[in-house]
């Protein structure tokens, strides 16, 4: 991938120059400096991380993340003579067989409780951090892609090759050595769950749908009628999967389904007809450590989901929705949310996310091919990223609306990366809140592209190509008579402020010549141009009587965010209480010797800057946080203490976080830098 289709853009709309190499740099440099990616995050967020201009490249992002045998299957097929069904059916066996060892081999790697899992999936909605980890630890992702790859491949291929085999015989069963083969009438059927293989010659069906657990396999083939599948058909360790060759079909699940996958893969294929589909949870192309995915290659077809799917990707999983043609609703709610920000938890509709501090997210994509669409959701949708997941929406072609409440439409949220890209049509994106349309919060990567047509945006604030954090937010729509609209603030179309010493960056590309912009109900003929300026400073005022305890301090681990982030908070009001500061700093003092890239460093830091320890502790604690190996805690140590000499140092660093620190201690104290000290460009 390149970044030359951005550059493109600018030289064709004339609207300014791009962000430098360095300014681009910045989270890439940031998260160099700061330690390796988390556990199972997907190599592909790091390079973009690295490259965001690359994050505009939708097909390009789409290749490297689909595995050939999915694009496949959505692809129309050469002719194929006709086969002897035994011969066809006992060539599938062997292949899933073969499929059914590797994935076995591949998920071996620990102890994992499928039912456990089921149970929780079906209780929650969605697996909790620790079973995450539970799977992380069980899997050996190579070699579970080359089990879900030849599942997949072979399952097509022998679905396909039934259309013309000639002597399909009809209304039996009889035994395998994959398990039981079911095959139906031309009538109008009832099949229920625990056969391997299902094969439907037609007729109006019923499927009554069961999870797949323990390397099991679950297949149905059904090759013409109005059919119905009812149920759940997760696969947790397992192969699931439904084809379903033409029909107006009603998908109508109870529990985790229809292209749900955790360690193994499950697909559905629709070749035809307008087609329902319900979910209440995890359902509609979604996986953890595996492959979700649901194609659909024709008719005007309506998605329904409560939460966490249509296109989502937990960690080590891709989770995809594709539809290929037709005017087609998707539609997201989401359980309430705790932080109570307006709306529910959707996880949909291209959403990649991981538990934060724990383990990455995966990769969610949607991608729809034509038709006028209506897309509806509320937190966290529309191409959106969370701790390092990918979330991709891709829409090539028609009229579409996409209306959300925040964190959706281009949105990258903590070292993530989040894409909408719309290929053509006069589309309408609307947020009833913000932080939105192309948007990076907090070292993370946010774009929207739209390609072509008369288009209107809404938001009420912090959106439309705006960034915090340090991230990078882009909104790129360079062709038709297009309307901005923003009801308040002034963080959008361009402008993004400064935190870390660093600069966010906003880059919106737009024909000047054909855009209105509307700014808290007023027109105004253009947008100002960005001013650099800093976020202001957390509020540092401490509630009276808070508490910590030294052995809190012993017990807290990194990766416990939640945990971390509270004890911080406190700690830094807990020193400056004269009965407990003795104590903590002692405790403080002591954590850094007993674990020097402790995870409390930088609040540690904090602490310092707001209140003075013991004279006799200070010095060992500063020497402890300059050698922390995390450049942000040393920075933060540099803020909390300003000292020359360490500055000057400093400023031979290659993180960006430690020199902008530098300068800054440098500057309150009075002394110049040194002239031939070598600054990314921001900082000269």
């Amino acid at each position: 991938m390149a970044a030359l289709a951005l550059a493109a853009l600018v030289l064709v709309i004339g609207a300014g120059a791009l962000p430098d190499a360095d300014t681009l740099a910045v989270i890439d440099n940031t998260l160099r400096h700061e330690g390796p990616a988390p556990r199972s995050a997907p190599p592909l967020a790091r390079e973009l991380l690295a490259r965001p201009l690359d994050a505009l490249d939708a097909p390009a992002i789409f290749d490297r993340v689909v595995p050939r045998p999915v694009m496949e299957a959505a692809a129309t097929p050469a002719a194929q003579p006709p086969l002897p069904f035994e011969r066809l059916l006992a060539a599938y066996v062997e292949e899933m067989l073969r499929a059914r060892d590797e994935l076995l081999v591949a998920t071996g790697n620990a102890p994992l409780d499928e039912a456990a899992l089921v149970a929780e999936l079906n209780a929650n909605g969605h697996p909790s951090a620790d079973r995450l980890l539970q799977l992380a630890a069980a899997t050996d992702r190579d070699g579970l892609a080359v089990a879900n790859e030849r599942f997949i491949a072979a399952t097509t291929r022998f679905a396909r090759a039934l259309r013309a085999a000639a002597d399909l015989p009809q209304a039996t069963r009889f035994e395998t050595a994959i398990g039981t083969v079911v095959i139906g009438s031309p009538g109008s059927d009832r099949h229920g769950p625990g056969a391997a293989l299902i094969i439907d010659p037609g007729g109006d069906d019923v499927y009554e749908r069961a999870p797949a657990t323990r390397g099991a396999i679950s297949v149905v083939i059904d090759l013409g009628g109005n059919d119905t599948y009812n149920g759940a058909d997760v696969a947790v360790r397992a192969f699931s999967a439904i084809v379903d060759f033409s029909g107006d079909d009603r998908y109508e699940m109870s529990g985790p389904g229809l292209g749900a996958a955790m360690a193994g893969a499950s697909l559905l294929l629709d070749l035809a007809g307008n087609d329902s589909y319900r979910v209440p949870q995890l359902g509609e192309g979604v996986a953890a450590f595996g492959i979700g995915a649901l194609l659909d290659l024709g008719g005007n077809d309506r998605y329904e989901l409560d939460a966490w799917g249509q296109g989502f990707g937990l960690a080590g999983g891709l989770g995809l929705l594709w539809d290929a043609a037709g005017d087609d609703r998707y539609s997201a709610r989401g359980p309430a949310d705790a932080f109570d920000r307006g709306g529910g938890l959707s996880g949909a509709q291209g959403a990649g996310m991981g538990p934060r501090a724990l383990i990455a997210g995966g990769v969610g994509v949607l991608r729809d091919d034509a038709g006028n669409d209506e897309y509806v959701a509320e937190m966290f949708a529309q191409g959106t990223g969370y701790y390092y997941g990918i979330g991709l929406l891709w829409d090539r072609g028609g009229d579409d609306h996409y209306q959300a409440v925040r964190y959706a439409q281009g949105t990258g949220v903590h070292e993530a990366i989040g894409v909408l890209r719309d290929e053509g049509g006069n589309d309408r994106y609307e947020l009833s809140f913000g932080v939105g349309q192309g948007m990076g919060l907090d070292l993370a990567v946010g774009a929207l592209v739209d390609t072509a047509g008369n288009d209107q945006y809404r938001a009420r604030v912090l959106a439309q190509a705006t960034a915090t954090a340090n991230g990078v937010g882009i909104l790129a729509d360079r062709d038709g008579a297009n309307r901005w609209e923003i009801a308040e603030g002034e963080r959008q179309w361009g402008h993004a402020q400064w935190l870390r010493g660093m600069p966010s960056v906003g880059v919106l590309l737009y024909d000047p010549a054909h855009a209105t912009f509307v700014h808290a109900g007023q027109p105004i003929a253009a947008p100002p141009p960005p001013r650099k300026e800093s976020e202001p400073e957390a509020d540092s005022t401490c509630p009276p009587g808070v508490k910590v305890e030294v052995d809190e301090i012993r017990r807290v681990r990194r990766e416990h965010f939640d945990a971390l982030f509270g004890l911080g908070q406190r700690l830094r009001c807990a020193v400056g209480d004269p009965q407990q500061a003795e104590a903590l700093w002692q405790a403080l003092a002591e954590d850094l010797a007993r674990d020097p890239a402790s995870a409390l460093g930088g609040w540690i830091a904090i602490a310092l800057r707001a209140n003075t320890p013991p004279a006799a502790l200070r010095t060992t604690i500063l020497e402890r946080l300059d050698a922390h190996p995390q450049c942000s805690v040393r920075a933060l140590a540099l803020i909390a203490a300003p000292r020359a000499d360490v500055a000057r140092r400093a400023l031979g660093s290659t993180c960006f976080h430690l020199q902008a620190a530098a300068l800054r201690a440098l500057k309150e104290l009075g002394a110049p830098p040194p002239a031939d000290a070598a600054l990314p460009s921001f900082l000269r």
